[in-house]
């Protein structure tokens, strides 16, 4: 393995390591189920355990490039090293999004629980910030490994976190009301106001 395949897999192992410790964290500290049932949850857990898989493949045995139609067009240093940039800024404001959330934190809509609005620290530039750093993950990983596999899987991710988070701003709007309109108005879905 090289620096830059050792590298992706320590992000990969940390953003995953950090991901499983924040849902054992709430789930003990409330004693109850974190998890909402939703097709689309469904839909994107498998997904994202696609692309980790073929990631992995592709780290552990090189030889699986074959068969992942990689976009040869695509293998430009700049690319490369954007992607690299972007593994580890998605890293990062994941890390953060977790440690924001605190125990408001829910995988997909648990319409039967209430949580606390948090709008402070990452959440003051992005109401999805967790989303955004899958977003840029996967994107990132796809700019390492521009295989048309992996972008069909990311393109399919991506557009399903998107209806995830519509459906979330819903679900926010009825629960938490004006709070939520007043935020939603001053913070951006991704990132500022875009």
């Amino acid at each position: 393995m090289t620096f830059w395949d050792i590298y992706i897999l320590t992000i990969i192992v940390i953003y995953l390591i950090a991901f499983f410790s924040r849902n054992l964290k709430t789930y003990f500290s409330l004693k109850t189920s974190i998890k909402g049932k939703s097709n689309k949850l469904t839909i994107s857990l498998v997904l994202s355990t696609i692309i980790y898989l073929i990631t992995l493949s592709y780290l552990f045995y090189p030889s699986v490039s074959d068969a992942l139609v990689i976009m040869s067009f695509l293998q430009i240093p700049f690319l490369l090293y954007t992607g690299y940039i972007l593994i580890l800024l998605a890293l990062v404001i994941g890390l953060a999004a977790l440690f924001e959330m605190k125990n408001s934190w829910r995988i997909g809509i648990k319409y039967d629980q209430k949580t606390d609005l948090v709008t402070s620290g990452v959440y003051s530039i992005s109401r999805n910030p967790y989303f955004l750093s899958y977003d840029l993950l996967f994107i990132g990983i796809f700019l390492i490994i521009p295989s048309a596999l992996i972008l069909i899987f990311v393109i399919g991710v991506v557009i399903t976190f998107h209806f995830m988070i519509r459906e979330e701003e819903g679900y926010l709007e009825k629960m938490q009301g004006k709070s939520y309109l007043d935020y939603k108005n001053k913070v951006g879905r991704y990132v500022f106001k875009i």
